[in-house]
């Protein structure tokens, strides 16, 4: 049956997936503090490419194998590309471990060896990545590059002040080249967009560093 699914997905569709995730600070220390794996799911939007916003049912359902919680928002054209794109609102597991259940996408925040930073990784489900590639491959004969789509964070700190070190990315659309220390007062929010190198990097390898939390 998922097969069936992911092919009528292939004939509609193009090759970029967009992701905007809400992390807090709070969760991500708390997890990365406890002794036994544990999972909480944040909300994220998703965008997938279409090539109409007309009779989605195939892609709906597709998009639903794929995340936890999914609810159709509806389709729009991109002001950026001028493309049609299905959306979704769906939760984006974030983990103390490297598992993300079947979920597309997560999140993996973890201390460091002498527990003086939170790392937050972003990491993919290699199984499914792997087959919804070679099905757009086999069907399309295009790759489906995350490096040609968006991942976007929404960091909320929800504590009292914080440090960050962001990796090279944009920051609240600002360009950064080296590893940037962020200090974030309480409720302040930092939206940062991972850059080309890091997707490519994530889909290659299933993880990719997005930043670090100082730990005191």
């Amino acid at each position: 049956m998922k097969k069936i699914l992911l092919i009528s997905f292939i004939i509609f569709t193009s090759c970029k997936i967009n992701f905007t995730a809400d992390l807090y600070t709070s969760d991500l220390i708390e997890l990365a503090k406890s002794n036994n794996p544990e999972i909480i799911l944040l909300p994220m939007e998703i965008e997938f490419q279409v090539a109409s916003c007309e009779d989605l049912n195939d892609e709906k359902r597709i998009m639903s194998t794929y995340f936890s919680d999914f609810e159709f928002l509806g389709c729009d054209i991109n002001a950026e590309d001028f493309t049609s794109y299905a959306k979704a609102k769906v939760t984006a597991p974030v983990s103390n471990s490297n598992s993300i259940s079947n979920n597309l996408i997560g999140f993996h925040a973890y201390l460091s060896d002498d527990k003086e930073y939170v790392y937050v990784d972003a990491i993919i489900n290699d199984t499914s990545f792997k087959e919804l590639k070679n099905y757009v491959y086999e069907q399309t004969f295009q790759e489906l590059k995350l490096s040609e789509s968006k991942l976007i964070i929404n960091l909320n700190n929800d504590l009292t002040d914080v440090t960050v070190w962001i990796m090279p990315s944009y920051v609240d659309s600002k360009p950064i080249a080296i590893e940037t220390e962020f200090e974030l007062q309480k409720r302040q929010k930092l939206i940062i967009e991972t850059s080309n190198v890091s997707n490519s990097y994530l889909e290659e390898h299933f993880w990719t560093p997005i930043l670090s939390i100082v730990h005191n």
